[in-house]
């Protein structure tokens, strides 16, 4: 048992190096290809920054109407509007002012490419991040006004409704609320009612934004974990059908707590368990 267990552990170490042989040759090759063919590849990701900001501002410029038929509230979409593009003026003025670092930056994800394949997906997702961090701006504002309305309109329906919540009794009971308690919680149920369709559009957008910002960061990550973890070596056992050689095999010998036998023509036979392995 002892024996198993440190040759399967010298079989880890083994592909382990492998792998990080096999990150450090993509990264090398990696920065040797922006290095060679792209001669700006800093200019790669600035294009790409400005063109997410001129898509968000086509993106507000049809939220801006009537989205697919919804009626939105005329000031607060005019509100939220000249919110979000005073917020992108201020992001495309400071990618401008930091596009000299962004490009050598991006030179230096290149240089590290003798760190390996996986350092420099690394990087790139901190640069994705960096890039897209006013999207991620926008969904924080729009969430928590979502969940203010959403709260608004939970707490005050039980008052509208004449019913409170009991903290002792942890209920909802009924309660004999005054006349100007009711008047100003239904003026304030239908304010927020009207206003919450609009949050809602925005929240829904920008929440969708983020979620495929997310999935990209995500993506990067399988990559450049499934790289460091890849089984190269049963890859390429199974490119050179080597399982079908019987060196690739190995017999396991499970103990058993009881011993199993059976009787076959008045004669004993003990039952053994084996386990094959690649």
């Amino acid at each position: 048992m002892a024996d198993d267990l440190c040759s399967r552990v010298n079989d880890d170490n083994i592909s382990r190096l492998t792998n990080i042989m096999i990150d450090r040759a993509l990264g090398i090759l990696l920065m040797l290809l922006l290095f060679t063919l792209a001669s700006h590849p800093g200019d790669f990701l600035i294009q790409i920054s400005h063109i997410i900001i001129s898509q968000l501002y086509s993106l507000l410029k049809v939220l801006e109407g009537s989205p697919i038929g919804l009626k939105l509230n005329i000031h607060l979409n005019n509100f939220f509007l000249d919110c979000f593009k005073y917020h992108i003026e201020l992001w495309s003025t400071f990618l401008d002012l930091i596009e000299p670092v962004v490009r050598q930056v991006f030179l230096a994800i290149g240089a590290f490419g003798c760190l390996g394949f996986t350092y420099q997906i690394a990087l790139l997702a901190d640069l994705i991040s960096i890039v897209g961090l006013h999207a991620h701006c926008f969904y924080v504002y729009t969430k928590v006004l979502n969940n203010v309305g959403v709260k608004g309109l939970t707490v005050l329906w039980q008052v509208v409704r004449g019913n409170r919540y009991n903290i002792l009794r942890n209920r909802i009971e009924a309660h004999n609320y005054m006349n100007r308690q009711l008047y100003l919680a239904t003026i304030f149920f239908s304010a927020i009612l009207f206003l919450f369709p609009t949050t809602l559009v925005y929240y829904v957008v920008f929440a969708t934004l983020k979620a495929l910002t997310f999935a990209t960061l995500a993506i990067l990550e399988f990559f450049r974990r499934k790289i460091l973890n890849f089984p190269i070596e049963m890859f390429l056992k199974c490119v050179k059908k080597g399982f079908n050689e019987i060196d690739c095999l190995r017999v396991l010998d499970i103990p058993l707590q009881k011993q199993l036998y059976f009787n076959y023509r008045n004669s004993k036979i003990v039952i053994f368990v084996y386990k094959l392995q690649v």
